[in-house]
């Protein structure tokens, strides 16, 4: 989610969003790419939150108070073909996500594969969003669920748009999203999807608290 009191801080994702890459040596001793990752990290300003960098596809983020933040590691631009793979931690107390996160444009989207979320807040639930239809993908049935957006802001500025979730039930911290097995269920219930734009391992918190140690592989 992203907050609709300051459409400047969003713009400032560009800025703040970069790939991290760093190389090592092969058998040889030769120096080359070991991994490029794509770095965002989003808040409303209102939110108490340190996000840390850290090498390879790691992070790290505390949070305590009000206010919105997004943050998290991965690729730009993201592809349907992703099998996500990552391990850590995730200790929120509150309205809080760890998700597979990202967009899409023509159309513009925001979509969700919410692999973990505290108690509090449900993500999309009904009344909230509407459900639509459910997969099963790594280990766990998924309720796949939709709103909109109106007039808040996006990667393409303050607009109206088309957020999409899938909801995992067997909630967990670590593991692998084959992210194609949710493109093709959304489809399937009628959400059209677009090109990608970023796509990220992301921790959300919303007037919550919490620690989350990341880091996608």
């Amino acid at each position: 989610m992203l907050s609709s009191l300051c459409v400047l801080v969003l713009e400032a994702v560009a800025v703040a969003a970069h790939p991290y890459e760093e190389s090592v040596r092969d058998e040889g001793g030769a120096l080359r790419p070991r991994a490029s990752w794509y770095n965002s990290f989003w808040t409303d300003t209102a939110s108490s939150v340190k996000y840390n960098n850290l090498a390879d596809g790691a992070y790290s983020v505390t949070w305590n108070g009000n206010g919105n933040f997004v943050g998290g590691k991965g690729w730009n631009p993201g592809s349907n073909s992703k099998v996500v793979n990552w391990t850590g931690t995730f200790a929120p107390e509150g309205y809080a996500y760890l998700t597979v996160y990202g967009w899409t444009t023509n159309p513009l989207i925001e979509y969700y594969i919410v692999e973990n979320y505290h108690p509090d807040h449900e993500p999309a639930a009904p009344p909230e969003g509407e459900e639509v239809g459910n997969l099963t993908s790594d280990g766990s049935l998924y309720l796949v669920r939709t709103k909109m957006r109106v007039n808040k802001p996006s990667i393409q500025g303050t607009t109206t748009f088309r957020q999409i979730f899938s909801v995992r039930q067997e909630k967990r911290s670590e593991g692998a999203v084959t992210v194609g097995n949710h493109f093709a269920a959304w489809k399937a219930a009628g959400l059209k999807t677009g090109s990608h734009n970023y796509m990220i391992m992301a921790t959300e918190g919303n007037n919550s608290s919490g620690k989350a140690d990341i880091v996608v592989h």
